[in-house]
């Protein structure tokens, strides 16, 4: 911070107050004398405080025009005249004129607040963690309760723990160089430094790039992390529908009365019984039970309080076929050496059904044959906390660098106004080159890092002329500014052998 900062800035068009107001669009630093205020009046409604009011005239005795107003929104006729004061440029002409001290607290607070999106990468990662343990959990309790229908959700929790490890190294890379940004950034929003009327477009500017950044930032997490989350979501919906299965066999195990080598598979509700050919089985309305063994009918019974009872049970090894039959209401009917089983489900079900038993029928072609993938899959464990603590360091680092102080009170010169000043034109001359010469730096490199993510394709081409042409334009002007300021000082070099 430059010790001359405690002198206040001067209204830049009466030379005398301090600066309390800003124009957004020239730039200009103004006090409130010099500002231009304009009056707007406009009607608004005083019940619902709508701007959109209609104006109509209705004609009073004697010929005499009086004007009126009614809401267009709720049609309510309190209607009043609102007075509105809007502040507005001496230079340009424009509205966008703000507290200079609100504008400098602003943009401490938008830096701030987009420091902290870079917790985006870990929030992201930390929820595909907590998704993939839960499955891997509810899915290792199913194993183990027998459940052992889709051997591929084993497959995909492998793929998705070996690609989740490369992602984390990536994602953590392009944290850290958008954390390199952010700590390169944050000495200029110290909570301590004073802006410059002059500063705030290029500052403005800085906070543009790093929302740009932080944009790319996280939509490069957002597609590193699309197809996990695409896998993740179908293993929810496997895991879930055997879940289900699994509280239906629980529910009527007694029922059932499983083996101890027979498998539980599919428990398919709403199913309807309509008949066996060659002995006589009640029908009715019931739950489908398959096992690696049994196809079981579980009939519903009772009026007042239901309950279920086993009313057919068919050995896997005696069904021929399955096949979906009917021209208007369609069934599906199971074969089963002489006899046909006839069942009715749901259209959307049916097909499903079908394929159910298909499965149940090569039980071994579609389960999970090695019982020690359990094993290996519950020590799967997704880790993030490398990339939290980067984050957080990161953080840690910008935030100690706000909160320290860049100005050594004792060696710091305040300006007063009616004291003596020390502050002699060769110092002013000093001062206003280093600041250019700095900024011309800061700009130098940012061009240089630009055209690095422009040729990685960590930039869109829009995105990369915009900049360019910003920067570009400031360069030109500060490069002017020294070269006029130079050619300045060369009295002061002859005069008073003054070094620059």
């Amino acid at each position: 911070m430059n010790i001359f900062y405690a002198a206040k800035e001067k209204c830049q068009k009466c030379g005398v107050r301090d600066v309390e107001l800003v124009c957004r669009t020239c730039g200009a630093g103004l006090c409130h004398s010099c500002i231009v205020v304009i009056t707007e009046r406009f009607p608004c409604c005083l019940t619902c405080g709508s701007k959109n009011v209609k104006e109509y005239k209705v004609k009073k005795r004697g010929g005499i025009e009086s004007i009126n107003y009614v809401c267009e929104n709720c049609k309510s006729k309190k209607v009043t005249i609102v007075t509105k004061y809007v502040k507005t440029c001496p230079k340009c002409g424009s509205t966008e004129v703000v507290s200079f001290a609100e504008e400098q607290a602003t943009l401490k607070i938008n830096f701030r607040k987009l420091c902290l999106e870079l917790k985006y990468g870990y929030l992201k990662l930390n929820k595909i963690v907590r998704t993939f343990d839960l499955i891997k959990r509810s899915l290792v309790f199913l194993r183990r309760s027998r459940f052992f229908n889709y051997p591929v959700i084993e497959r995909t929790l492998v793929d998705i723990f070996n690609e989740f490890n490369s992602i984390r190294m990536r994602v953590l890379g392009k944290a850290e160089d958008v954390g390199n940004l952010i700590l390169s950034m944050a000495p200029r929003f110290s909570v301590d430094t004073q802006f410059k009327v002059r500063d705030l477009p290029f500052l403005r500017g800085v906070l543009t790039r790093l929302e740009t950044e932080l944009k790319d930032y996280k939509n490069y997490v957002d597609e590193s992390t699309a197809g996990i989350e695409e896998k993740l979501a179908k293993l929810e919906v496997l895991v879930s529908s055997l879940y289900q299965h699994y509280q239906e066999f629980s529910k009527y195990k007694d029922v059932l009365s499983l083996d101890m080598d027979e498998k539980p598979i599919y428990a398919i509700g709403d199913a309807k019984f309509l008949g066996l050919d060659s002995m006589h089985v009640p029908k009715g309305e019931g739950i489908l039970f398959l096992t690696s063994r049994r196809l079981v009918f579980l009939s519903k019974k009772g009026f007042f309080k239901k309950y279920f009872y086993k009313s057919l049970e068919i050995p896997l090894d005696k069904i021929i076929s399955v096949d979906i039959k009917g021209r208007l209401k369609k069934r599906l009917v199971i074969k089963c050496n002489d006899e046909n089983l006839v069942f009715s489900f749901s259209a959307k079900m049916l097909p499903l059904v079908k394929d159910y038993i298909k499965i149940a029928l090569n039980f071994e072609n579609y389960s999970l044959r090695n019982a020690e993938v359990i094993s290996r899959i519950a020590s799967l464990t997704l880790e993030t906390s490398d990339l939290k603590v980067k984050i957080e360091n990161i953080l840690k680092k910008v935030q100690k660098i706000e909160e320290q102080k860049h100005v050594d009170i004792s060696k710091t010169v305040i300006v007063r106004e009616n004291s003596h000043s020390t502050i002699t034109p060769v110092n002013r001359l000093k001062v206003e080159l280093y600041d250019l010469e700095r900024e011309r730096y800061e700009i130098e490199e940012s061009l240089k890092e630009l055209k690095r993510r422009f040729e990685s394709g960590l930039i869109s081409v829009e995105n990369y002329f915009k900049y360019y042409r910003s920067w570009i334009g400031r360069l030109y002007a500060i490069e002017k500014r020294i070269r006029e300021l130079k050619d300045n000082c060369q009295d002061f070099k002859l005069s008073n052998n003054v070094k620059f």
